[in-house]
């Protein structure tokens, strides 16, 4: 009997739970009660959505409440219980809006901010309360343009920020620094940043009104490529990857992933997911835009068609953002319509803790360097290399504001790029330094930009410019600007003004532009030198916006300095553009129409593109008058023209056909048919006589172009450079002028045969004639040089040691890859940082792992020697060094040099970096030969007898030894 009543008993028990269970699931809806796990708050211009999540979700009845009230005053304007709009039974979630709420929306300028307090109240009267701080914003995308709260804005953004860049955490993840940073950047008028994960970065974001682009910023997710369950990869993003920022109002953008493939069946798969994902996470918050694949996704999934694009960096140039008029020219197929366009990475030139470009081993980083600061001194590199950076700011940032006038899809641009010099011992902000090209920054970045169109840099004295002033609108305040004049100037370099004028502007309304073509007369009687355009606009009587552009100013006595040439000129130019060029240039020359009978003691000229069929016909006449001790300056000659001046050349030569500026990605193989920043390979040689290397960056447009127009303008000096056939031929060749990634392309050299020498040019010289005088005084060194009736020297004298992987010691003997040299990089290890050093084997020496250019810009490294590396090319776009023969760790490299009579013994300092000892083998002319083992981690010096004045210098051994030091006694 006692056993049936506790039956019954237990079964009336199970009756009680079943019938719970069916109010709860058929409940409309529910009132649970349980401990809040989490609350997430999701805000627009006047509501405000509450997701809570709870650890259970109880089954008696609870009361809940919202409490709004200001952040600083403490005043409520809300304050009721409400119930819940929806259950997501799953997640153990409810959903709670309140709307028509009268507030002060939350605005970068005016970042205003409320207390929210969710409270519950059980049966029983015990509550639970969750405070979140809120703002009230809505950011959204209409007709390609970014809204907030109903105003187009303009995203200024910068890329590489703290925290987890190196910094000591202590310092790193304070509020003090947060702050200071944050300010910081406001000052310099930047607007939103993207930044990890962190609270106390996201708080100090939401109080200052620092705009934040933040997310899953990974190649993976959940550690999938591309995850296989949809929705658990759904409930990862809010649950995980969203769930500390998702309250922040300052965030504006979700990142989904960060350049996932785009291509093949792999990228069908990723934009199968994205697409999915981004609706569902749309459901979930729509107060905010998602970019799904930033970098590579260009806008199939989520919300904005973002690009990373460097260019001007590792390659094509910083004038490649012209391309950014055309969606069609970025965007490989039809993009979705009326999307902003975003370059969330965009200008690298990561330069180090000394301001010098970081030279990270096996990476792309080293023939960037070349490709900018070339051979310059190291003394010289960090100035060269702020200037790169700045001047790649300023166009990329520039050009994205001012051609919002032709393609208004231009929403935003953050440049990816390092800003500081100090990282990992810093103990405060202030101590982090700020690099030059936050300058730049403060003037491309300010809310009203004045921004100099002016495709003519280079310019004489009394010579008319007409720069295009254009003004940008996208004021902090959202106002338009009224009653405002602009005063633009041309100033001398210690800001005299020595020209102005001043127009009334219109009134140009927030969000728009203005722009006006000037004709600006330069005074006649100016001293050669540095200049610069100076504009302000000013309204009230205040200074709301100023910028500048730089101007090397020329005159007629600079060019009547260079040395006269000695010889008679004969030229060849059945076109006649350079005869043109020579009688505007007062350069005295006898035409010819025929080879056949050339003067041993004239200097033969053949005009631009003037090799045709009779030059071909009598090529043999040329090259012997070279090989008895005639002297030819071949001007630049393109594809279809120079294949037949090999006919003449000791060491034949290829036009290389791809241009500079190409807006596919990825862009196709280098070096480039044009280019700019020539490196003067041999400073001091009369070809550059009087010419400085930053008048060898960018020449002066010749064409009267300006961005209405298609295409580009003409500025760049090389317009066909060229490549030998065989870079053995290297030994025949002078290589006196270079440029591009690696310094691969040749622009000017000096081709020895015989008694004589071809001086072969890629340089665009006769359409420039009296406009650019940097130009004209390039062809009249050239021309003079090659008749000066002197003994030419091939290879660059050494007479003092060659410090290796010290450009200035090495005087020109290495260009390019050619010689199998390659620069040996060694890092500075901070004093915070106790990560060993590894050397791979192929003689790459690494603090810790490898990379770290961006992720650790407190580790730079510096040039430290040279490697047997050779032969090697630069692998793909990224231009990373790769050996041709994988199948051996076995290196070889060479130069030429000349020495002074008398020497006989070459003496090389070698350095073992490896735990094992390797042999070395130098051989000199390809007869004398020693070897000798290095044991590991030793030092030691190599001798090898020479003889003659002409050297060639073969070294062969493991790619770990490193070449520190040769001389010759």
């Amino acid at each position: 009997m006692i056993q049936v009543k506790r039956m019954n008993v237990i079964s009336a028990a199970y009756m009680v739970v079943a019938l719970l269970l069916v109010q709860q699931v058929f409940a409309q809806p529910a009132a649970p009660t349980g401990s809040i796990k989490k609350l997430i708050s999701f805000t627009t211009q006047n509501s405000v959505k509450l997701e809570v999540t709870f650890n259970e979700l109880p089954v008696d009845a609870t009361r809940f409440s919202i409490r709004i009230a200001g952040d600083r005053s403490g005043k409520s304007i809300f304050e009721q219980e409400i119930k819940t709009s929806t259950i997501i039974r799953e997640e153990k979630k409810m959903i709670f809006s309140v709307t028509g709420l009268s507030v002060d929306k939350w605005f970068p300028n005016t970042p205003n901010l409320y207390q929210l307090t969710f409270t519950q109240t059980t049966a029983d009267n015990k509550t639970e309360e969750q405070k979140q701080r809120i703002g009230f914003r809505f950011f959204e995308s209409r007709n390609g343009h970014f809204y907030l709260n109903d105003k187009p804005i303009f995203l200024r953004g910068i890329a590489i920020n703290p925290p987890a860049r190196g910094i000591p955490d202590s310092v790193e993840k304070s509020r003090k620094f947060a702050e200071e940073y944050v300010r910081y950047m406001k000052s310099i008028h930047v607007n939103i940043i993207r930044i990890p994960d962190n609270a106390t970065w996201y708080e100090v974001c939401d109080e200052l009104g620092m705009m934040v682009f933040g997310g899953n910023y990974s190649s993976t997710v959940m550690g999938e490529k591309p995850p296989k369950d949809y929705d658990k990869a759904v409930l990862w993003y809010k649950n995980e990857a969203y769930d500390m920022i998702a309250a922040h109002p300052s965030l504006m953008i979700y990142a989904m992933t960060n350049e996932v493939p785009y291509e093949d069946e792999i990228g069908v798969q990723w934009e199968k997911f994205l697409s999915y994902a981004h609706a569902k996470l749309k459901e979930w918050d729509n107060t905010r835009l998602y970019i799904a694949n930033p970098g590579y996704g260009y806008g199939k999934s989520g919300d904005i068609c973002d690009l990373h694009r460097y260019w001007g960096w590792y390659y094509c140039s910083p004038f490649n953002f012209i391309n950014i008029r055309d969606n069609a020219a970025i965007v490989p197929f039809p993009k979705k319509q009326l999307q902003p366009v975003t370059f969330t990475e965009c200008v690298g030139n990561y330069t180090g803790p000394d301001g010098k470009y970081n030279l990270t081993p096996d990476h792309k980083n080293p023939g960037s360097q070349l490709n900018w600061t070339g051979h310059a001194g190291w003394s010289d590199q960090a100035r060269l290399a702020d200037e790169h950076q700045s001047f790649t700011f300023k166009q990329a940032t520039e050009m994205f504001r001012r051609l919002r006038v032709i393609n208004p899809e231009l929403s935003g641009v953050f440049p990816f790029t390092i800003l500081f010099y100090n990282w990992n011992n810093v103990e405060r902000f202030v101590d982090m330094g700020p690099k030059p090209v936050t300058k730049q920054a403060r003037l491309s970045y300010q809310p009203i930009l004045l921004s100099w169109e002016n495709w003519q840099s280079q310019v004489y004295a009394g010579s008319v410019i007409n720069p295009i002033v254009h003004i940008v609108n996208d004021d902090d305040g959202f106002s338009d600007l009224v009653n405002a004049k602009l005063v633009y100037e041309l100033q001398d370099n210690s800001g005299r003004v020595l020209t102005s004028d001043t127009i009334n502007l219109s009134d140009i309304t927030y969000y728009s532009t203005w722009q006006k073509k000037l004709a600006m007369k330069l005074p006649s009687q100016l001293p050669m030198g540095d200049y610069q355009l100076a504009g302000k606009v000013i309204a009230a009587g205040k200074l709301v916006s100023e910028n500048y552009d730089k101007l090397f100013i020329g005159n007629k006595e600079w060019l009547a300095a260079a040395p006269a040439a000695i010889q008679k000129i004969i030229l060849y130019d059945p076109q006649g553009k350079t005869a043109t060029s020579f009688d505007k240039l007062n350069i005295s020359y006898s035409k010819i129409s025929s080879f056949n009978s050339i003067p041993l003691s004239s200097l033969l000229v053949i005009g631009e593109n003037s090799v045709d069929e009779i030059f071909t016909k009598q090529a043999a006449l040329v090259k012997q008058f070279v090989k008895n001790g005639g002297r030819v300056v071949c001007l630049r000659q393109d594809a279809a023209h120079l294949p037949a001046v090999n006919s003449v050349l000791s060491a034949a030569m290829q036009n290389v056909t791809t241009p500079l500026d190409v807006p596919a990605y990825p862009p196709p193989a280098r070096p480039s048919r044009n280019g700019y920043y020539v490196n003067p390979e041999r400073p001091d040689h009369p070809v550059f006589n009087g010419v400085k290397r930053e008048q060898l960056r960018v020449w002066s447009d010749y064409t009267g172009w300006d961005a209405s127009q298609k295409g580009f303008p003409a500025i760049y000096p090389v317009t066909d450079g060229y490549v030998p056939v065989d870079k053995k031929d290297i030994g025949r060749i002078a290589v006196l002028g270079n440029y591009g990634v690696a310094l691969e392309g040749i622009t000017i050299a000096e081709v020895a045969d015989g008694k004589g020498s071809v001086l072969l040019c890629g340089l665009d010289l006769a359409g420039r004639t009296k406009v650019d005088p940097v130009a004209d005084r390039m062809l009249i060194n050239m021309i003079n040089y090659m008749a000066d009736g002197k003994q030419h020297q091939l290879y660059p004298l050494i007479t003092e040691p060659i410090v290796w992987g010290d450009y200035e010691s090495e005087k020109g003997v290495l260009t390019g890859v050619n010689s199998g040299l390659m620069v040996h990089a060694v890092p500075r290890v901070p004093a915070n940082i106790k990560t060993k050093i590894t050397v791979t084997k192929e003689g790459n020496r690494f603090l810790g792992a490898t990379g770290g250019f961006n992720t650790r810009p407190g580790i730079q490294y510096v040039a430290y020697g040279r490697r047997m590396y050779g032969p090697y090319y630069l692998r793909g776009f990224g231009n990373t060094p790769e050996t041709i023969d994988t199948t051996t760790n076995v290196g070889e490299g060479y130069f030429w040099c000349s020495i002074p009579a008398g020497k006989t013994m070459s003496s090389t300092l070698v350095w073992n970096q490896a735990d094992e000892p390797f042999v070395i083998t130098i051989k000199v002319n390809e007869k004398t030969e020693v070897s000798k083992e290095i044991k590991a981690g030793e030092t030691i010096t190599v001798e090898c007898p020479v003889s003659g004045t002409n050297i060639k210098m073969h070294f062969r051994s493991d790619r770990r030894l490193v070449l520190l030091q040769t001389s010759f006694r």
